[in-house]
């Protein structure tokens, strides 16, 4: 692996790159194989030589359009001239880079990072398929027979999705779907809306309905004015909402954006592409013994994109094989979400690089409470997940805790055994950070234990989800910092499950003897977890996703609810 990008050249400060004296007849050149980009994902081999005075620090650099770099815009992604072999003894060299179609045209171009200059600049890229349908991921909604789609384009057309239980059936169903946009004045500040900010294009969005519980959908998506569509995919309806099925779920957080061809973009964490290339082994090994996984469940900070609007393309294009095909259902984290200049935000930090959820919301339309109320729940086999913003008030006397309240009190038990909660971050951690002040980890985990965990034990929440803290962890069923005997008759205890491991680098922050709650400790492991729930189990499996350790389950533990001197649907107990 090349060493990291980020290392020579931070993240880019949208200055105006110089360009030196020597670029006019310097006989430095910049060339590709191809003049063309055709589909997204497409690898374009560029080659260089001529550089007279090789500098470790030299770059490539990746522009859409590609113009921007006269302009201030960042670059899409950055690979290091030097991990060419032999740059720096000749001036020249070559790289593969894999573009992800961002519907405008591109240009690569050379530069020395440590003095910002521009050394030489390669042709244009043309983009001769701008509305290619991009993007394409499944989602939930509150009816277990609906599914959304959505994808992306760069004009608007006529959007549809195209749909049957037969993958050669002519006479499929076609819906039409809905479009929105956002622009740079939507969001919060700088990068999003300066140097960071690239055209989202058009995301459409469309429900198919009346679905067959259990029975496999063909779709495609495109315009049905000019006849672009992407190629069929098929996925499989979740089965009905009632105690007596089985679920099996796939669950991380904090994953971010990794390249496979070793370049970088502004936020990268290349652990991220072996995650999602582990999930969609592990979903496709699922999916030919017949035990499907109908849920993808991601806890906040998903792109990282941070104000850089080509990481959330970036993302959806590294998802799409799992999320084309499985309903990916996801809560807001601080990287989605917080900025200073966002009244209603309780942790006023500069994470989201000036999206304020703008983004977020768009991108993922979940059934949210409402505008800014990125919280909701919905019923999957037999659990029910609600699903919490950690970054909007959540205090007694909010909307959001008066939803919490409703949400939780109405769950039926006997339809819907296992109650699990999901919030980006999390109530027990693990982390000695409270020094560092009210955004500390162990801060906002002591906050939400105050004005929350009343209300989940006493309404029977079995399960707490969380990521925020860069590892994975997993606590016994506790209750105020203390353990539950879950066959007795005290106060119900809540596991509380860490999957913040997914990408991002770790934090390796515990405190100096690990708290007596903690039944796995903080795991510095890439990876994620799976889930499989029926009437009486639901099972945790951990998985690394690292080298010669993928595929490895390193914690497991079972939750059920029928054991001996028990009776059916009460309290959880750790096996």
């Amino acid at each position: 692996m090349p060493h990291n990008v980020l290392e020579t050249f931070a993240a880019p400060t949208g200055l105006r790159w110089s360009q030196a004296a020597f670029l006019k007849d310097s006989g430095i050149e910049v060339t590709y194989n191809t003049s063309e980009l055709h589909h997204s994902g497409d690898w374009v081999k560029v080659a260089w030589k001529g550089v007279l005075e090789p500098q470790a620090s030299d770059m490539l650099a990746v522009f859409c359009p590609p113009d921007a770099y006269e302009i201030g815009g960042a670059a899409v992604k950055y690979a290091n001239a030097s991990d060419s072999p032999g740059y720096l003894e000749s001036g020249a060299g070559s790289t593969a880079l894999r573009l992800v179609n961002l519907r405008c045209d591109m240009r690569i171009v050379l530069l020395r990072a440590d003095t910002s200059t521009v050394i030489a600049v390669g042709p244009v890229l043309h983009n001769l398929n701008p509305n290619e349908p991009t993007g394409v991921h499944l989602m939930r909604t509150q009816e277990p027979t609906e599914m959304l789609v959505q994808f992306t384009t760069r004009d608007k057309g006529q959007p549809v999705v195209q749909y049957s239980y037969a993958a050669d059936d002519a006479q499929r169903t076609q819906v039409p779907a809905t479009t929105t946009t956002y622009k740079a004045s939507d969001l919060c500040g700088p990068p999003a809306s300066t140097f960071g900010w690239v055209d989202p294009g058009h995301l459409h969005t469309a429900a198919m309905t009346a679905l067959q519980p259990g029975r496999q959908v063909f779709y495609r998506v495109g315009d049905a004015a000019s006849g672009i569509f992407s190629p069929a995919f098929s996925f499989h309806v979740p089965p009905v909402v009632r105690s007596d099925t089985t679920v099996r779920m796939l669950v991380l957080a904090d994953q971010g954006v990794g390249e496979v061809d070793g370049s970088a973009q502004a936020m990268e964490y290349f652990p991220a592409a072996g995650v999602a290339e582990l999930m969609v082994k592990d979903s496709r090994g699922a999916s030919s013994s017949g035990r499907d996984f109908s849920l993808v469940l991601h806890v906040g900070d998903i792109a990282y994109a941070r104000g850089f609007g080509a990481l959330w393309d970036a993302f959806l294009f590294q998802q799409q094989e799992l999320s084309s095909r499985v309903p990916y259902m996801v809560a807001i984290g601080n990287h989605e979400r917080d900025h200073p200049n966002q009244p209603s935000c309780i942790h006023p930090t500069m994470d989201s690089g000036g999206e304020c959820g703008v983004p977020f919301e768009h991108r993922w339309p979940m059934p949210f409470a409402g505008p800014d109320q990125p919280w909701f729940s919905f019923d999957h086999g037999p659990v029910h997940f609600t699903v919490m913003s950690t970054e909007h008030s959540y205090e007694h006397g909010s909307p959001q805790h008066a939803f919490l309240t409703a949400d939780l009190a109405s769950v039926h038990r006997g339809r819907t055994p296992w109650l699990v909660l999901l919030a980006h971050r999390p109530f027990y951690i693990d982390a000695d950070d409270a020094a560092y002040g009210p955004e500390a980890k162990q801060s906002t985990a002591k906050q939400l234990q105050m004005a929350l965990e009343d209300l989940l034990a006493e309404n029977g929440v079995d399960l707490c989800l969380a990521g925020h803290h860069h590892s994975y962890q997993r606590t016994c069923p506790v209750y105020k910092n203390t353990c539950q005997d879950q066959s007795s008759s005290g106060r119900r205890g809540i596991v509380h499950l860490c999957v913040g491991n997914a990408g991002a680098q770790f934090y390796n922050n515990g405190f100096p003897e690990t708290p007596n709650w903690i039944m796995h400790e903080a795991q510095l492991t890439h990876g994620y977890a799976r889930f499989e729930a029926n009437r009486t189990h639901f099972r945790i499996e951990a998985l690394d996703s690292q080298g010669d350790s993928a595929g490895r389950v390193f914690d497991e533990v079972t939750l059920t609810r029928f054991a001996p001197n028990l009776n059916l649907f009460t309290e959880p107990v750790v096996l």
